[in-house]
This record gives structure tokens, C-alpha cells and sequence, in this order.
């Protein structure tokens, strides 16, 4: 599957974001969006290294992040859908937000972080994935019958993206049912990107760098924090790479085009499986034909035993003589109707 193929993990950036909780002095964060315990492992394992502790909130958790919570008291687990599940917290260091891509649903955890940092007058550190394309300009929905009705921009779990179209197309980069796309990419309140953008006009005591890679990364932190200075001094040779940005963007069309490959292969299969069942169909109606024949030859060779029965039979014998014999007899009454 394509999927093996795709890059997407918080993970992938470990080396940055343990970086950045360095010269934040983190020490508590906030996982949202933990899923199947990928980056949440390595969370713990710092955690122990750091004197820290993680908070995860996922409202479906895999095995690993429940393994996770029950034998290690670096965790602990919230079972629930953010952001409602941020205001059970307490204000922490850093907050990593992986979960729903959607404005809605970012637009309020960024809000409510602020608060709470706001309450707790204390800075915050905040990484953001997926700023850039898909899920920039596009809501993201796993469960859209969970939000708000006005939320909720008109979706479809079967269509998919690309990057050469502002609409959802058949193919392209899709879930297979497992989450939605918003029907229209662009406009007002739809996309992760667009959401955090809003928030910082309502903030303009907040910075954030751009790291334009595996769907784009966002740091967000206050101008004013202490670790500001040295914060951007290790994010500004990433923030807006160009570099970044065209290898981003040659990965997204290498991973559509083997989308596009999947998807050619299992339209040949479809269609060698169509040609298969025709073949099959063909073959038993040339079997029933076939069997139909033989017992028809059976019927016939029957009726020649048959006739060969009668041929030899005395009384046929004497009838073809009386024949012969009349035919001998007409012959001469033939040849006088013939006559003048």
C-alpha cells in the first residue's frame, strides 16, 4: 500500500522539537493527537531523561500509547476529543497539536491554550502540524458528526486531493473512509494554516517559523518569552525554506503519482478479473454445450444401432425384395406413358 510510503509523523521531526524543548526549558507538554503511540514513545523515553511529563489526549488510543500510560508514571491519558480535553489540564510547557485538522478544531485549542497560559502567567511553547497542503487551506474531519453543524464545511470521506486541483477529484490522495476533505479548498474558516492565522491577528504577542516539510510545521511562542531570541536563532535557517518548500512539494508528487500508479494497477486487476469471469462464464457454456453435443452423438448412435437392427431384420429384407420387384414391374408401364 501507498500508505507505507508516506511520510507524515510528528516523529519525523523529533530532532527539532526536542531541540526547541531545550531552549524552552520544557518540561511538561500536552500530545495531542497520539494515535498509535509513534512520537508518544519517544515523548516518554524524554520525559524520563528530562524530570518531565506528558499529557496525551487521544479519544481512540492504540495499544501502544494504552501500554504506555499503565506502566509509566511520565503519562497520563486523557481519554477525549480536543479541545474540550485541554481545559481538564493544567497549563503546561509545550503543547504538540496532531489531531483533527480543522479550523474549528484548531482555531479553539489555540485559544484555549492562550487562556490558560494567559490564567497561569506563564509563556508557552506550541508545535503545530500540518500548516501546510493538504491541510492548510482545507478542513480535515475524522468524525465531522462531532463538531458543530456551521463548523462543518460540506465533505466527502470517498473523493480525494491533489495538488493541481482546488476540488476533490475521484482518486488522488484519499482516506478510504477513514476521514473526510472539505469539498472546497480556500476561504474562510477552512484549513489548519488559515486557523492559525486568525489566532494570531487576535495575538500579535505571538510569533511562529515555518518549517515547509511533511505538511508543514509550525512553532508558535510568545515575542516577549525568555527563550525567544534563542528560539528564533535555531529556527530561522528552516522558517520558509525555499529549499524545503521545492523538496516538499517534489515528495507530495512523487507520493500522488504512486497513488495514481495504485490506482492504474487496480483498474488492470479490476478489468483482468472482468475478462477472467467472462472467460470462466465462456468456458462452463462451452462445457453445457459440450455435454449437450455428447449426448446428442449418444442419441445418434443409438438411432444408427437402431436402423442397423431394422436393416437386418428378415422382414425388412423381404419388404426391400417386394420393392425391387414393383420397381421391376413398373418399368414397362413407365416406358408406355412415354410412348406417342
Amino acid at each position: 500500500m501507498a500508505d507505507n510510503w508516506l511520510v507524515y509523523s510528528l516523529a519525523e521531526f523529533r530532532e527539532l522539537i526536542f531541540a526547541c524543548f531545550r531552549v524552552a526549558g520544557v518540561h511538561s507538554v500536552v500530545e495531542v493527537g497520539a494515535e498509535h503511540g509513534t512520537f508518544t514513545r519517544e515523548l516518554v523515553a524524554w520525559a524520563g531523561e528530562n524530570d518531565g511529563h506528558v499529557y496525551c489526549v487521544e479519544p481512540q488510543p492504540g495499544p501502544e500509547v494504552l501500554a504506555l500510560s499503565e506502566r509509566s508514571d511520565r503519562v497520563s491519558l486523557l481519554r477525549g476529543r480536543s479541545p474540550q480535553a485541554l481545559l481538564e489540564l493544567p497549563a503546561t510547557d509545550a503543547y504538540l497539536l496532531d489531531g483533527d485538522h480543522n479550523y474549528y478544531t484548531v482555531v479553539n485549542e489555540l485559544r484555549t491554550i492562550a487562556e490558560k497560559a494567559r490564567e497561569a502567567s506563564q509563556p508557552f511553547l506550541v508545535i503545530l502540524q500540518d500548516i501546510g497542503w493538504p491541510c492548510g487551506r482545507r478542513d480535515f474531519y475524522y468524525a465531522p458528526g462531532a463538531l458543530p453543524e456551521a463548523a462543518v464545511h460540506p465533505n466527502s470521506f470517498e473523493k480525494g486531493v491533489t495538488l493541481d486541483s482546488s476540488k476533490l477529484i475521484e482518486g488522488g490522495f484519499r482516506s478510504q473512509g477513514q476521514f473526510a476533505w472539505a469539498l472546497q479548498e480556500g476561504g474562510p474558516a477552512n484549513g489548519v494554516l488559515t486557523a492559525l492565522e486568525d489566532f494570531l491577528e487576535e495575538h500579535p504577542e505571538l510569533v511562529f517559523a515555518n518549517v515547509p516539510c511533511i505538511f508543514g510545521l509550525a512553532v508558535v511562542y510568545p515575542k516577549d518569552a525568555s527563550f525567544s531570541e534563542a528560539l528564533s536563532d535555531l529556527l530561522r535557517p528552516l522558517d520558509n525554506n525555499e529549499l524545503l518548500q521545492r523538496l516538499e512539494e517534489n515528495r507530495l508528487r512523487l507520493y500522488l503519482r504512486l497513488l495514481e500508479l495504485q490506482d492504474e494497477r487496480a483498474a488492470e486487476q479490476g478489468e483482468l478479473h472482468r475478462v477472467r469471469q467472462e472467460v470462466d462464464a465462456a468456458r462452463a457454456q462451452l462445457g453445457e454445450t459440450m455435454g449437450q453435443l455428447a449426448g446428442r452423438e449418444g442419441e445418434l448412435r443409438d438411432l444408427r444401432a437402431h436402423l442397423a437392427n431394422i436393416e437386418s431384420h428378415p422382414v425388412y429384407r423381404a419388404l426391400m425384395l417386394v420393392r425391387r420387384g414393383l420397381r421391376l414391374l413398373m418399368a414397362p408401364l413407365r416406358s408406355l406413358r412415354r410412348m406417342p
